[in-house]
């Protein structure tokens, strides 16, 4: 009951996004599981263990193996969502330079690729819709100011759009402190098995902010404003539970630069590809993804791996 009323009020705020293109179908809950898309990024050190195949990984739906096929991400073409922070601390030359970034971020996608761009502060606004790599946004509708609401936000952005075959990155880029969203952290945390997209986050910390804990969502069975933040544990467990994580932007790098080394992760991930069998459609799903011992034992290091760790059946 609770997993459906956040779902529920997700897709609301999806299909209220300021902005949405007429043209796009609106968010569907589907009555069952047909095919699940798990993207799994290996490492070994600080760099990536390309040219795997489905034959070096095994793959587990709720304890019971599965057949999958697997397929490297920088050989499909993508859809990258960014969720960008426009409340009131970015202005003047900091929301300028905001604009010169986004552009950067389009331009170095490929032509087949899409990039949507959803702003927030007390509102989340879809900026342009889907458009192909390259092309210019238009960014004179883009203002900055008002309160933050960063979860809300991310809900909207992970539940908002319909499945695809392609692989979807969910970029976001916030200080982390939010002072308006109904949901919390742990709303979105559950909300996150319920999308097929990986989020990156990256949080811009104000030193002179001390970090707090967040106050509950609800008083007397109302919803209240969140406030506080930013709860780095559970965003970085909201993060690892798509397959994606959390960076710290350090002082004097870009957000284009940030984007480059999520998406440059993100497209040396492979993405392995099933259809459940053996297990009961209803329910939660916990993923469990293994290279082989072959693998791993030809390996100087241990292989690292992070994957989307399960999805909701319904």
């Amino acid at each position: 009951m609770i997993r459906n009323r956040l779902v529920l009020a997700a897709i609301t705020m999806a299909s209220a996004l300021t902005g949405l293109s007429a043209q796009q179908a609106p968010p569907t809950i589907r009555s069952g599981v047909e095919v699940v898309r798990v993207p799994v990024s290996v490492s070994v050190g600080n760099r990536p263990l390309l040219g795997l195949k489905a034959s070096d990984f095994t793959l587990q739906d709720n304890g019971v193996a599965q057949e999958f096929t697997v397929a490297a991400a920088d050989s499909l073409d993508v859809d990258v969502t960014l969720v960008v922070d426009t409340s009131a601390s970015v202005k003047g030359k900091a929301l300028e330079q905001f604009n010169a970034d986004v552009q950067r971020i389009a331009e170095s996608l490929q032509p087949n690729d899409r990039l949507r761009l959803i702003t927030f502060a007390g509102d989340a606004t879809d900026v342009s819709g889907l458009q192909t790599g390259g092309v210019p946004f238009p960014l004179e509708r883009i203002t900055a100011g008002g309160a933050t609401s960063l979860y809300n936000a991310l809900a909207a952005a992970l539940m908002a759009f319909p499945q695809s075959d392609r692989p979807q990155l969910v970029f976001g880029f916030s200080d982390g402190m939010d002072n308006m969203s109904f949901l919390d952290a742990p709303d979105l945390a559950s909300l996150a098995g319920y999308s097929q997209a990986v989020l990156y986050l990256t949080l811009v910390l104000d030193p002179r902010r001390i970090e707090s804990l967040y106050a509950p969502p609800r008083q007397n069975g109302r919803f209240v404003p969140f406030n506080g933040g930013p709860n780095r544990p559970l965003l970085n467990d909201i993060a690892n539970r798509t397959g994606g994580a959390v960076f710290q932007r350090e002082a004097g790098t870009s957000l284009s630069a940030l984007f480059e080394q999520a998406l440059d992760e993100f497209r040396s991930s492979y993405l392995l590809t099933f259809t459940p069998k053996g297990v009961k459609a209803e329910g939660r799903h916990t993923l469990t993804v293994r290279l082989k011992d072959s693998v791993r034992d030809s390996q100087k290091y241990t292989p690292r791996l992070r994957w989307r760790i399960g999805y909701e059946g319904k």
